[in-house]
């Protein structure tokens, strides 16, 4: 991690003023094998990319609420079911469908997937999923996903904020992207914009956007307060971290890392939070500006 000698410090702690509103994430909440409550309700994605630890993924899928390939993501997907026996079958693909086998988009609809094309050449098959989800017809998927969830959750109890504010902004889904960083660096930056891009599409409503990918957890957190949840010590998470300024410059504090950091400016080119360690269950970040925060996954299999 790059530290500065001067220009904003460091403290042994941060003080902040309790009325101010924090962004609660929980990137492990998907990652249990058997939770100990359900989570809230969340859509998993399946991209045209390898499906590089099917465990992970069938481990993610388990307790999805929707899951939709995007385009060619089906032939990953009928892929892994041929190589591991895994009886899988998603509740639609979305996408131009210039990707997808014939065969098995054959398949998959005889099971009961619902097909949405889509031949606008301006938009990603990724982007094409995200607005179907936002379409009226399963946003009343969504509504009996929440219903359920309230009923059995013990959760549903709990004055959580996160729960409560999902809830009241009309039960919007958590979506989990199951992708990968490697391969085509253009592809790649493609995923990156496209946390960036949820934000400012309005005909896409969701939740809370991660990008899972073989080795680590990326979402974008938010301008303000944000408070990560990291179960390290479930092993879920790994310790590694990085809070990168894809966008803009920013002005970033910490609190519940091994360097920590107080009013400190980030930006490419000159000074970037890579290869920080998590040292507390639950990590604070204070930003001016939307930030990339990566957290490595742990022993997941």
């Amino acid at each position: 991690m790059s530290i500065p000698s001067s220009a904003g410090g460091f403290k042994p702690t941060t003080t902040h003023d309790p009325k101010t509103t924090i962004k609660i994430w929980r990137p492990a909440a998907f990652l249990h094998a058997n939770p100990p409550d359900l989570p809230p309700p969340y859509a998993v994605i399946i991209l045209n990319q390898p499906i590089e630890n099917h465990h992970l993924f069938m481990q993610v899928c388990r307790h999805a609420s929707l899951i939709i390939a995007a385009d060619g993501g089906l032939n990953r997907l009928r892929h892994l079911s041929l190589q591991h026996d895994i009886d899988l079958i998603p509740h639609a693909v979305c996408g131009d469908m210039d990707s997808v086998h014939a065969d098995v988009l054959e398949h998959y609809s005889n099971l009961g997937t619902k097909v949405y094309q889509d031949p606008d050449q301006y938009s990603t098959d990724l982007t094409k999923c995200l607005r179907h989800l936002s379409s009226p017809e399963w946003k009343q998927y969504t509504f009996r996903h929440w219903d359920r969830y309230r009923t059995l959750s013990r959760q549903a109890t709990v004055d959580d904020a996160s729960t409560q504010s999902a809830v009241a902004l009309d039960a919007t889904l958590d979506l989990l992207v199951v992708g990968s960083l490697g391969g085509r660096a253009d592809q790649a930056f493609s995923l990156i914009h496209h946390l960036y891009a949820v934000d400012e599409d309005p005909k896409i409503q969701c939740g809370d956007v991660y990008l899972l990918t073989p080795e680590s957890v990326i979402f974008l957190l938010q301008k303000g307060r944000n408070r990560i949840y990291t179960p390290v010590a479930k092993a879920l998470l790994g310790e590694n971290v990085g809070i990168i300024p894809v966008a803009k410059p920013a002005v970033i504090s910490t609190q519940g890392l091994e360097w920590d950091v107080w009013e400190w400016r980030t930006e490419f080119g000159k000074q970037v939070s890579t290869s920080n360690h998590v040292r507390s269950a639950s990590v604070e970040v204070t930003t001016t500006e939307r930030v990339l925060f990566t957290v490595d996954l742990g022993g997941v299999d």
